[in-house]
């Protein structure tokens, strides 16, 4: 049986042997697929009849793709199926004998009630590998939560930590699902290499909010070995181990931001920019001494970074060792000339719309090219998949007129 892509490059793709079936909506599970699929698996995602992924319901949108969808979509194919139906769930195990991989991010118990859950697929296919993906994992006493990342960021304390003293901020992209994206990828090539070994399969278990406790780092050892509240974690732009470590407003009113890891950096920038004095002030002898009088050498550090504007800082802490940018808007991240000589934004075309942008896989491999395929249209190659399982063209418009797929 073959469900590989047809024609295009003969490169040597890592993952081109591999078979995923794609049970995702919104980000986490979805972005699983797309990081296989960038190597080379071929990732069918399984969507609901005439609904399909909920992303692909949410701004913008222009005709019938939802950017928010293609950004996390690429790289895949798309079937709609009504896994509820007897005739659905047949299709379904008939594509998991053939699996390699299973990714579902529904809510825990979801997939053992649609009678496709791990045992009953494990049966038919000892060495699938089945991934889930959900808010709180599958057992515990949140389990049965629903989650989305606005909910996950606050109970895994991201909110409390994040902001300003007085303002509380959640993190302005959908973290936790990516992050459990990154570990669930981790997860799935670790399988594979034990099934390589073994010879079996593996349930595996991604929890957004286990992955996002440990983004915390040394938050933690902050609140519990030194003793500090979340509030006083909250510093904006600011960093509380070090100054200065932030954004500064430079003569034209563009950000500066500058960072001061160590005692030769602190020399070097006061040198750089004219305050050697500060190098004798028993205030700011020490990053200690500083962090206790911030708000004073915050003051002389923003009087003086008035006299020249913000590339002219650049230039001349660059050349002095000191590691500083700019703080650049998403335009200009997108016409950055790092981002446009590593190719991190690209454009695909789709129908009806001509090109678009999407991002690159920002990794390098030597030997290896990614290349980019534009997210698929809802069902666009049920047909085809099914017509590779055995299905004749009459079989499947019965399906269609039942609303199966």
């Amino acid at each position: 049986m073959v469900f590989r892509h047809l024609g295009g490059s003969c490169d040597l793709k890592p993952f081109d042997d591999l078979l995923v079936l794609e049970l995702g909506q919104a980000v986490a599970g979805p972005y699983i697929g797309t990081l296989l699929g960038d190597l080379g698996a071929e990732v069918i995602h399984i969507e609901r009849p005439k609904i399909g992924d909920l992303a692909r319901h949410w701004i913008p949108i222009r005709n019938d793709l939802s950017f928010y969808f293609a950004v996390v979509n690429r790289n895949k194919k798309s079937m709609t199926l009504d896994l509820k139906s007897n005739e659905g769930r047949e299709i379904f195990l008939k594509l998991a004998e053939k699996a390699d991989i299973i990714i579902e991010n529904f809510v825990p118990g979801v997939v053992d009630s649609l009678g496709i859950g791990y045992e009953v697929v494990k049966k038919l296919n000892p060495r699938i590998i089945y991934c889930h993906v959900s808010g709180f994992g599958q057992n515990g006493p949140y389990r049965d939560r629903p989650a989305f990342d606005q909910l996950i960021q606050g109970e895994a304390g991201i909110i409390s930590y994040t902001g300003t003293r007085d303002v509380r901020c959640k993190i302005n992209v959908p973290i936790t699902d990516i992050l459990a994206s990154m570990y669930g990828v981790y997860a799935v090539l670790a399988s594979l290499l034990r099934r390589e070994k073994t010879g079996e399969g593996a349930e595996i278990d991604i929890s957004l909010f286990d992955c996002a406790v440990t983004m915390m780092t040394n938050l933690m050892n902050m609140v519990i070995v030194e003793g500090m509240k979340d509030e006083d974690l909250r510093m904006g732009t600011k960093y509380f181990l070090a100054t200065p470590y932030e954004p500064y407003p430079a003569g034209d009113g563009k950000l500066l931001n500058i960072v001061v890891a160590t005692e030769w950096h602190w020399e070097a920038f006061c040198k750089a920019v004219g305050l050697e004095k500060l190098l004798e002030d028993e205030r700011f002898k020490t990053n200690q001494q500083r962090l206790k009088h911030r708000e004073e050498l915050e003051k002389i550090i923003v009087e003086k970074l008035k006299e020249r504007k913000r590339d002219e800082w650049i230039d001349i802490l660059l050349k002095a060792g000191v590691p500083c940018g700019a703080v650049n808007e998403i335009r200009e991240v997108l016409e950055h000339p790092q981002t446009k000589f590593r190719n991190v934004v690209v454009e695909v075309d789709y129908p009806g719309l001509g090109k678009i942008k999407m991002f690159n896989n920002p990794v390098k491999i030597s030997g290896y090219e990614f290349k980019l395929e534009r997210p698929p249209k809802l069902g666009e190659h049920t047909e085809e998949i099914l017509q590779n399982l055995g299905y004749s063209k009459e079989e499947i418009e019965a399906l269609r007129a039942k609303n199966v797929i």
